[in-house]
This record gives structure tokens, sequence and C-alpha cells, in this order.
């Protein structure tokens, strides 16, 4: 009997408290409409807008369909708010009317009906920033159901003023414009849109490079998604064989990820991509412009050479030529993307293997150069150098890599010690001393790095001297070095004791000190 009663008290407590909460929601709505209605009187809007805001902000328990429903859509739907938003009143006018226009486009939902008609007429406001708005609620709601493979089809009229948000000048409209297409054209293209996009290729060269990078996302998924957008890439890569090299250099950016997939490299293949771009290495000689290019192409040439390390590696020895020749100029504009495209091309086992056998020669001038940079670059190219070390170096050891990599390492080190290492880890500033710990940890991977490691005078005592670092990632690194080497069988028994200790005490322990106050007489 207790238990019925407890039982029925709470089915009694629940029913009033949704009566509680939907005469409460009842009471807000009949508020909400009337002062939308009193927003006609233009001489109180200020104060109403005022009180709509706070409303708002009080009555956020209230939000979802209901509430979209009966006040957000109301509220969107009335000339006499877009007024505010038009710049027809005051900046505070203004700026209360976008604060409620954000808050009520967070409660809407793209698939209830009437919020297309309410988002194109959001849109067709002049304001970027209010336009911007708008795209990142509709790009919000697009991720979200991409996410849950929920397919939302955009209407013809509001797909129109995403197509003029992918033109507008300020990126804050241009780039979720870009970010909406990317994820409804993968799905959805016909004859229709792709005669828009290639009138729009004539608009300019920011508006043409973001239609590029659109038709390259979409390619990108699958070979029947880069069916769809071929016209544009076509577009694409005729301007790659004229005189514009700014808009060349940003292009080759875009295309890097499609380069990046099997099917993408064979249309690439098949279109004489790499013909073109070697041929204008081999002539920047001739136009001192063309060296411009130079950074995007050896970017764009090594991402592609990591998935097909054998044909690119051997079919276009002068790519890899012009890689070493931007090492070896010493160029401060050009050595980050060549240390980046040796990374690239160093990815795979096979890339490593067959830049040993063709290349032996320039292979050890390349790290035998990087070891001169590391002692005169600025702080944040020798960053780079290592992080680039740190990729090269980071393999999975087996006999054949294992023997190359080390004698890498050789050239780089001058033998096989880390004592030209040491410098880097005792240098003040954590990003080089980080840098640098990250670099090391890479080539303990091999046994034969563990060596290197041992062999270097003072740098075990270094490793475990805790009241040398302060930075707490090195701190973590330096851990993660010695959880790497402390189970190895090249130190004696007792190094072995003091790495597990320092491994089972943790990156961050601090050793207590007993301190014992005394009395003075």
């Amino acid at each position: 009997v207790n238990c019925l009663f407890r039982y029925n008290l709470r089915i009694r407590e629940s029913i009033l408290f949704v009566c509680k909460l939907y005469s409460r929601y009842k009471m807000s709505e009949s508020w909400f409409c009337e002062q939308i209605q009193n927003l006609s009187n233009r001489e109180n809007r200020l104060s109403i807008l005022a009180d709509i805001r706070l409303r708002l902000y009080e009555n956020e328990d209230l939000a979802g369909a209901e509430f979209e429903s009966s006040v957000a859509t109301r509220l969107l739907s009335v000339p006499e708010f877009w007024e505010c938003l038009d710049g027809k009143e005051s900046s505070q006018h203004y700026d209360l009317a976008k604060e409620i226009l954000s808050i009520c486009m967070s409660r809407l939902r793209i698939e209830q009906n009437n919020t297309f008609v309410v988002l194109e007429t959001a849109l067709s406001n002049s304001k970027p920033d209010i336009k911007a708005i708008i795209l990142n609620t509709i790009l919000k709601q697009f991720q979200m159901n991409f996410m849950n493979n929920k397919d939302v089809q955009i209407p013809i009229g509001l797909l129109k003023h995403i197509l003029n948000g992918l033109q507008h000048e300020a990126s804050n409209v241009g780039v979720p414009a870009l970010e909406i297409l990317k994820i409804s054209l993968a799905r959805h293209i016909d004859d229709h849109l792709k005669q828009q996009l290639l009138d729009m290729l004539s608009t300019n060269e920011i508006v043409k490079c973001r239609i590029y990078e659109l038709a390259v996302s979409v390619a990108i998924e699958s070979p029947t998604s880069l069916q769809q957008v071929e016209f544009l890439l076509d577009n694409a890569l005729s301007e790659l064989d004229n005189d514009d090299v700014l808009l060349q250099v940003n292009i080759l950016e875009i295309l890097v990820s499609l380069a990046e997939r099997n099917h993408g490299l064979l249309y690439l293949e098949n279109r004489k991509v790499f013909e073109i771009i070697g041929r204008r290495v081999e002539n920047v000689s001739q136009n001192p412009l063309e060296e411009l290019l130079i950074p995007g192409i050896m970017k764009f040439f090594s991402k592609a050479a990591s998935v097909q390390p054998q044909k690119l590696i051997i079919d276009y020895p002068h790519m890899i030529k012009c890689l070493f020749e931007s090492i070896f100029s010493g160029k401060e504009s050009i050595l980050p993307a060549a240390f980046d495209a040796l990374a690239n091309l160093t990815q795979s086992y096979k890339g490593i293997v067959l830049l040993d056998q063709n290349y032996p020669a320039l292979i050890k001038e390349t790290f035998e150069s990087i070891a001169s940079y590391l002692r005169s670059l600025p702080t944040d190219l020798k960053n780079r150098a290592f992080n680039a070390l740190e990729i090269v170096f980071l393999k999975e050891s087996n006999a054949d890599i294992g023997k190359i990599l080390r004698k890498w390492f050789t050239y780089l080190a001058c033998g096989e010690s880390m004592q030209f290492l040491m410098d880097y880890c005792r240098n003040p500033f954590p990003d080089i001393k980080v840098s640098c710990l990250r670099f090391i940890k890479s080539v303990c991977h091999h046994r034969w790095g563990i060596v290197a490691l041992k062999n270097t005078a003072g740098f075990i005592e270094y490793l475990l001297d805790r009241n040398v670092e302060f930075d707490k990632e090195a701190k973590y690194v330096k851990y993660e070095i010695i959880s790497a080497v402390a189970d190895s069988d090249v130190f004696d028994a007792q190094i072995n004791l003091q790495l597990r200790t320092y491994v089972n005490e943790g990156p961050y322990f601090v050793e207590s000190i007993l301190d014992i106050a005394t009395e003075g007489n």
C-alpha cells in the first residue's frame, strides 16, 4: 500500500510539474506575441527589443520545436524586426536585434516547416554580419545531419542565397557558404547548378579558389564524386599553364588533398599535371617569378609521392632534385616547404628505400646540410627542421629500414652519438627543447638509437634529473623517452632500475623534502 501511495504521489507531482511548465510556456508565448506586435511602435522599439532579449535568455528551457513554431519563426517574419537590422534604426537597435537573431537562429531546426522561408528572408539582408549568422546556423545544422546520416536538400531559393554567399568578399560569409556546399553538393548536383558554378568562375580569384576548393572537397570522396565535379577540376588544371603565378600557388595548395587519394592521383596523371609542373621547375631560371611556385610544387609533389612513391620518385627525378636543391640553397623562404617535403617523401618505407637507392650522395648532403642549419637558423625554422626529422625517423624498425635510418642519422650527427643534440636539450626556450626531445624520442624507436643515446656522455643523467625541467610539455616528452628505453637490454641493471623507477613515479613527480625546524637559543 505504501509503495502504491508513493507511486501515485510521484505521478501527481509529475502531472503538476507538466501543468506548471505548460502554463508558463503559454504565458511566455502570449507575452512574446504581444511584444512582437508592439514592435510596430517605433518609439518603444529599443526597450521592447531589450525585454525580448532578456526573456529569451530566461526561457532557454522552453527551446525546441514548439518554441520555434510559436516565437522564433513569428519574430523573424515581422518586417519591423528586420528594419532594426537594415540600418534604418540606431546602432543600439542593430546590436540588440542581432543578438536576438543569434538566439533565435540557435533554436531553429532546418527540417521544420517554414524555416527555409525565414532563412531566405534573413539572407536577403545586406549586412555581412547578418549573413554570417544565418550561414553559420545552416552549417551547424547540416553538420549535425551529416553526422547522423540525415539528408536535407536545399530549396532552390535558399541555394541561390548560399551561392551568392560563396561570392561574397567577406570571409565570414564566404567560408561558411563554402562549407555548406561541401556537404550538400556531395549528394546533390545537377546541370543547372554546374552552369551556375561555371559562370561564377569569371567573378574574381577569391571566388575561383573557393569553387576549386569546393570541387576538390567533393572529388576526394570517391571516383564517382570526382566525375561529378570533373568540369571544375579541368578548369583548375588549365590555370596551371598561364602567367598568374599567385593564383597557381593557391591552386596547387588546393589540389594537395586530391593528390593524396589514389583515384585523385590517377586523374591528375591522366591530365599530365606532373609534366606541366615539371616544365615549370625546369624553367625557373628563365623566369624569377616562377620561384614563388617552388614551395607549392614541392608540397603538392611530395604529398602525391607519399601515396605513390614508386612511380613519382622514379619517373620524375628532376622534381626530386628540385627538393634537394631547395634544401641546399639555404633560402629561408623555401626551407620550411623543403623540410616538409622531405618528411612527406619518407612517410612510406618504399619512399625511404627508393631515396636511399637512387640518390645516396644527395641524401648524405641533405642531412649534413640540416645539421649545419640547426646551428644557424632562426628558432621557428629550427623547430620546423626538428619536426621534419621526427617524421623521417619515426618508423617501426625492421632490418632494411633500420639500417638505412641508422646511416642517415650518422650523416646528421657526424657519428653514432647524440652529443650534437645536448645544446638544444638544454636550450632555455621550451619550444626548441621540446622539438629536439621529440626527435630523440623518434630515434629511440630503434635499438641503434638507444645505443647512440647511451654513447652520449651525460645524456642519461640529464634525462633522469628532474630538477632541470620546468616546462610541463618538456617533462612529459622526457618521460616518454625514458618509457621507450626503460626495458632495453642496452643498459646495465642499475641504469634500468633507475629508468623503471622514473617511469613508475610518473612525468611530474616531485620528491618531497623533509625540513625540520629547530628553536634557537
